[in-house]
């Protein structure tokens, strides 16, 4: 399979289930993404063969992004380093972020809540015990000093 025919059956196993924008998007992804590794050195063959059956990889797109709820996905950001490039997750990555968090339940939010007040509160008192061995025979003195100074006046 060529590079060409990976993207034609990617676009075709897409068509009407994600928005237009969308398959655009991920074509040239995967073609920046065949391009770069080719000139990496690697095969055209090797790199399609890594990225496994396109109609697999339209259908995980499919599912992922809503099944075509018509938003727009930002799958990544192109990073140079030295002379190679690399792709990073961006926008889309944020978004599955936060729906996992709006699944998480309120209780488990104030159980978290709760363990960061304990463990707060037991570094605030550890502080304090390991200081207070220290400040209480001074402030005694000060006090001492302070009474003595008023006795004799």
């Amino acid at each position: 399979m060529t590079k060409q025919e990976f993207l034609e059956m990617m676009r075709l196993a897409l068509n009407g289930k994600v928005s237009s924008g969308l398959i655009m998007e991920n074509l040239r992804y995967y073609e920046d993404y065949i391009n770069i590794e080719v000139r990496k050195g690697r095969s055209e063959e090797e790199v399609l063969a890594e990225l496994g059956d396109p109609r697999l990889l339209a259908r995980t797109i499919a599912e992922t992004s809503g099944a075509g709820d018509g938003q727009s996905a930002e799958y990544t950001d192109r990073v140079r380093h030295g002379g190679s490039e690399e792709y990073r997750p961006r926008g889309r990555a944020r978004q599955l972020y936060l729906k996992v968090l709006s699944r998480v339940p309120l209780w488990v939010w104030l159980i978290l809540l709760l363990l960061i007040v304990v463990v707060i509160l037991s570094v605030v008192f550890s502080i304090i015990g390991a200081i207070l061995p220290v400040l209480l025979p001074i402030v005694l003195v000060l006090i001492l000093v302070k009474a003595f100074r008023d006795w004799i006046n």
